[in-house]
């Protein structure tokens, strides 16, 4: 009986390790944008996986939405380049986008009064509570 017991408590167990371990990935996967520390990809992979964005999906962006300006990559120590913006400007999902960006008065408010343009978006995601969270990067170009 001594057995039993010890097999049923066994595939418990086991059974509560395999639901922590599924939840532990799930997890992850919604926050993408936690450094990996295994990855030297660059800047670009802090962004992860962006849904991709439409010009009327800008457009139907509105002055009662709040936007939230990320920094990606401008910190001065790391070994990324300001002037080498090329690839994480095109691995985002406003890339061929930035001419709807710069015709919403929602979004250009919100980069102007941060010292951005329309050029430093480097992507976008809806966010919480019907929020935009725009990701940029200070172009050295000005």
């Amino acid at each position: 009986m001594n057995k039993l017991k010890t097999l049923v408590v066994l595939a418990g167990l086991m059974s509560a390790l395999t639901t922590v371990a599924a939840h532990a990935q799930i997890v992850g996967a919604n926050y993408p944008n936690q450094p990996s520390s295994d990855s030297d990809d660059g800047c670009d992979a802090m962004l992860g996986h962006m849904r991709s964005v439409t010009a009327a999906r800008i457009a139907a962006i509105h002055p009662g939405q709040p936007v939230v300006l990320i920094p990606v990559c401008e910190n001065p120590s790391e070994s990324f380049s300001r002037d080498d913006h090329g690839e994480l400007f095109r691995s985002g999902n406003v890339d061929g986008l930035r001419p709807y960006l710069a015709r919403n008065a929602t979004l250009m408010a919100a980069l102007a009064a941060k010292g951005y343009d329309h050029y430093d978006v480097v992507a976008l995601r809806q966010g919480g509570n019907d929020s935009i969270l725009l990701y940029v990067h200070q172009r050295h170009m000005r």
